[in-house]
């Protein structure tokens, strides 16, 4: 009995200090940053256009396109093209905005408003001379469950460890008073 009062104690010392480290993991906050700062990596469209540079604030992307010759671009609101192909089972249909504009040599400001996906947005860029289409998004789109915290793993954890040992405590308890051994001598 005294073995198992004392394996009991030195596990709920070793555990203990898990769920201390749980409750501090549970004040801790993050934030989340509501716009990205503009990027002025050049982004070539094709070899006469270019995207110089691109931010994203409030739900809509501002592009500074730069054209060497009169060009015609379109962009798509990749958001809802993620949202279309996400949802429900089976085959399905749905439309998604496309701005089309035709672009004079030199350099232009393009906004464009984009959905919300699962807490990020995307747009693809395409020109008329290009090989290709360009993806630019807010953010990586957030999977529909959340990753499994710290701090729940090591409360999980110590509570199966408790709960384990107070079982097994409880079991080796009634096992030794089931079979009340009683010794008698004969002389």
């Amino acid at each position: 009995m005294r073995r198992i009062i004392t394996t009991l104690i030195i596990l709920i010392a070793v555990v203990s200090p898990a769920l201390v480290g749980t409750v501090a993991a549970t004040n801790e906050t993050a934030t989340a940053t509501p716009s990205t700062p503009e990027s002025t990596q050049t982004i070539e469209l094709s070899p006469t256009t270019r995207i110089k540079s691109w931010s994203f604030s409030n739900g809509t992307f501002s592009l500074v396109v730069e054209a060497d010759t009169p060009t015609r671009i379109a962009i798509t609101d990749a958001g809802t093209l993620s949202r279309i192909l996400s949802e429900g089972d089976g085959s399905a249909a749905g439309k998604a905005r496309v701005r089309r504009m035709t672009l004079t040599p030199g350099e232009t400001t393009v906004n464009f408003r984009a959905e919300d996906f699962n807490g990020a947005s995307a747009i693809t860029v395409t020109s008329s001379n290009a090989d290709g289409i360009v993806a630019i998004r807010s953010d990586a789109v957030r999977a529909a469950k959340p990753p499994v915290e710290w701090g729940t793993v090591q409360s999980l954890i110590g509570a199966t460890a408790v709960a384990s040992v107070g079982g097994t405590y409880v079991w080796v308890k009634r096992k030794r008073e089931e079979t009340d051994l009683e010794v008698v001598r004969e002389w």
